[in-house]
């Protein structure tokens, strides 16, 4: 009986057990809140922040608002100022911190154009934010600065020569650049050679003074040799040769020395040395026909311009030439007379001269000059000379093309006033760096695909 009670009481309490694990098992289903699938949350004033349940924002404390599903997935965000820079959702730029902004539709059409652009080798391709410039069709006027130098006009300069071979007997001249004028006399030659003309002469006037024909040739070889008209009549009359013959001068200026066979070139030297004193002396022999003195006249002047050899093709005879001399300005009352045809060796210049007169002698040899040569006008397509860079070969341009600027061949006529003549290479729609130099800032940046 006893037996009986236990187990009943056994009972009872197993099936109570079980129903309160049956309740509370099904009251932790009803109480535990199964979070949303794919709900996204976020704050209305930071999009940024983005979370997987309600809550609030960290940065404003606003409640957290559900993320709708953003319908246009394929938007892309980049920074103003960085437009390399490229990202799928709002943000702020890695390179300088500015809030990225929306692409519009143009700019993601192009997205994929200028990431292929910015893959190319670095060569043909450079970033930048340069100021840009187009080509211009104009007319410039031609104005060439030179400078150059007051030199004695090579047409001006007499050549003095011995008639007759013999000694120097005496000078009447003692230094260079001594004035003479035309008929001084400059010196005495004793000649052998010319007293025995003169002793033929006398005997033919006194064994032969009918034969006319045979006197008149005597006479014209005593002329010949250095002796005048007066000295021939003098020695007619007197039957008396001349033991000297005198050499006069048949031009005026001032005076340079010869010797021997000096050239030009050596004439030159001689006139650069320090001393005064002339090189020939009493005493010295003379062949017949040897050059003895120069004799340089200042009225009339060159003066020599050094024109670079680039613009040779802007100047020609008759083109206006206003001078400048030591600074005192002369006015425009020159033009270009001659052109030399040879560039100066070593220093890539032609000479320019226009000829002066100086019938007061005021001008000077050896003077400065200053010239502005007026070439007239020039019609063109010019861009800034800072444009272009010059490779030696072949001069190069940057067009810009999607914000990214390439390196393109051009070829270039005159250069005037700062300006660059294009002559092909270059269109006036298309968009250049005003100065190419920034961009070369590296040696990758000098090669083109032209």
């Amino acid at each position: 009986m006893r037996l009986l009670k236990i187990l009943s009481i056994i009972l009872i309490l197993s099936s109570c057990n079980s129903s309160n694990e049956k309740e509370h098992n099904q009251n932790g289903h009803n109480n535990h809140a199964v979070p949303t699938q794919g709900k996204k949350y976020t704050c209305p004033m930071h999009p940024e922040i983005i979370k997987d349940e309600p809550g609030q924002c960290p940065i404003c404390k606003m409640d957290l608002v559900e993320k709708k599903e953003d319908v246009s997935s394929n938007k892309k965000y980049t920074c103003p100022m960085h437009p390399e820079v490229i990202q799928d959702k709002p943000g702020t730029c890695p390179k300088c911190k500015m809030d990225l902004v929306e692409m519009k539709d143009e700019d993601s059409k192009t997205t994929d154009t200028e990431l292929d652009i910015l893959l190319k080798p670095t060569n043909k391709y450079v970033i930048s934010q340069v100021k840009t410039v187009s080509m211009k069709e104009s007319t410039v006027p031609i104005v060439i600065q030179a400078t150059g130098k007051i030199n004695y006009d090579t047409r001006e300069i007499s050549t003095i020569s011995s008639k007759v071979a013999g000694r120097i007997e005496k000078l009447y001249v003692k230094y260079k650049y001594q004035p003479v004028s035309k008929g001084q006399k400059l010196m005495d030659i004793y000649s052998k050679e010319l007293l025995t003309e003169q002793e033929n002469y006398i005997y033919l006037l006194k064994n032969d003074s009918e034969n006319s024909a045979l006197i008149k040739t005597a006479e014209d070889r005593l002329v010949l040799q250095g002796l005048t008209l007066d000295q021939v009549k003098k020695i007619k009359s007197e039957k008396k040769a001349i033991e000297y013959v005198s050499v006069y001068s048949s031009f005026s200026g001032h005076l340079h020395d010869l010797l021997g066979e000096a050239s030009t070139a050596q004439m030159a030297t001689m006139n650069s040395q320090p001393q005064q004193e002339l090189l020939i002396k009493e005493g010295m022999y003379v062949q017949k026909g040897q050059a003895v003195f120069n004799v340089y006249s200042t009225n009339k002047l060159w003066a020599l311009l050094s024109i670079y050899a680039d613009n040779q093709s802007l100047i020609s005879k008759g083109d206006r030439v206003n001078l400048s001399i030591d600074g005192e300005d002369l006015g425009e009352n020159f033009k270009i007379d001659f052109i030399e045809p040879e560039i100066k060796p070593n220093q890539n210049t032609i000479a320019v001269r226009v000829y002066l007169s100086n019938p007061n002698n005021s001008i000077k040899v050896g003077s400065n000059v200053k010239a502005i040569i007026n070439s007239g006008n020039k019609k063109g397509n010019f861009i800034p000379a800072i444009s272009v860079v010059d490779l030696g070969n072949s001069k190069v341009i940057f067009i810009k093309e999607n914000n990214l600027f390439k390196a393109h061949k051009v070829i270039t006529g005159t250069v005037v006033d700062n300006m660059v003549e294009v002559i092909s290479g270059l269109s006036e729609s298309d968009k250049i760096a005003e100065n190419a130099q920034l961009l070369m800032d590296s040696e990758s940046f000098i090669k083109s695909e032209n």
